[in-house]
């Protein structure tokens, strides 16, 4: 079975953090998520995980007690953002900023209108989360979104490229096909954008230039660790993503006691770095 057919979809977006409690919290209290699993276990040392959901979009906050400077040392990473799908964007703005979420600077008068992403545009304004993650609301002007209210789950991770043809390309193994672009103008130039899906969850991949371009080569491992996508055989995935070329970042297959009957993943690099969790939930 090829890597492109083995993967089922998007799993969970792997945050780590230095307050395990106050960020559940946090997510709960002002965004609406609902935490539904919390674990405990030796893992390199101590690890306690909360999974948290928002409809179809899955957090996973990661504490692990020797890691604790390194998160608080990180800065913004190749997993730049993630985006909410927020049908009534004015209401969905006011009730966040009500809980008291703060612009981040990359939308630092609220929000923005990129009119040149998909037919009609897009309307997003960025918000900073409890470990300085980055996290936009967005209304795809495109979408016909009926009478649906509030905050919906998914509408796009995005990653930071230098190369927007070659990490087409390469999320193109991992199953997923180009559904669209566009681009933004910028001080540094023109950013050019490519969304990619697989399974209605999609990636805005954003070739930077210029200055940002330089930046990006000093990123890695960010606020937001890691994107998981999960697979119907992880045995059969490690050995074709090494078939495939794929930089596989693990010797050997890992296991977790996660869940009812553990999970079973492993970790492969996009091109510019970018860290993606390919992950089987064991049902024996």
């Amino acid at each position: 079975m090829k890597l492109s057919e083995n993967i089922t979809g998007v799993g969970h977006l792997g945050i780590p953090t230095a307050d395990l409690a106050g960020s559940a919290a946090w997510y709960e209290q002002k965004l609406g998520f609902r935490k539904f699993y919390e674990k405990t276990v030796w893992n390199d040392g101590k690890l306690n995980v909360v999974f948290l959901e928002l409809k179809d979009l899955v957090i996973e906050l990661c504490e692990q007690a020797q890691a604790g400077r390194d998160m608080q040392m990180r800065g913004d990473g190749i997993l730049d953002h993630f985006a909410i799908d927020a049908p009534d964007f004015e209401n969905c703005c006011r009730r966040v900023e009500d809980q008291g979420l703060k612009y981040h600077a990359s939308t630092p008068k609220g929000a923005v209108l990129y009119e040149n992403i998909g037919p009609k545009g897009v309307r997003g304004a960025n918000y900073v989360g409890p470990n300085q993650e980055v996290i936009e609301l967005c209304h795809n002007c495109s979408v016909n979104y009926g009478y649906r209210t509030g905050l919906q789950g998914w509408s796009h991770l995005a990653v930071k490229v230098s190369d927007l043809q070659a990490s087409v390309s390469f999320y193109e193994i991992l199953g997923f096909t180009k559904v669209g672009e566009g681009y933004l103008d910028t001080p540094d130039g023109r950013l050019y954008i490519g969304f990619v899906d697989n399974h209605g969850f999609q990636l805005e991949l954003i070739q930077m230039t210029g200055a940002g371009l330089q930046e990006l080569k000093s990123r890695g491992a960010g606020h937001i660790d890691h994107i998981a996508l999960n697979v119907k055989d992880a045995k059969e995935a490690f050995y074709e993503a090494r078939k495939a070329g794929c930089r596989v970042s693990d010797l050997v297959l890992k296991e977790l006691p996660f869940f009812e009957h553990g999970i079973r993943y492993f970790m492969i690099l996009g091109p510019d770095g970018e860290k993606i969790e390919i992950n089987q939930r064991l049902s024996w």
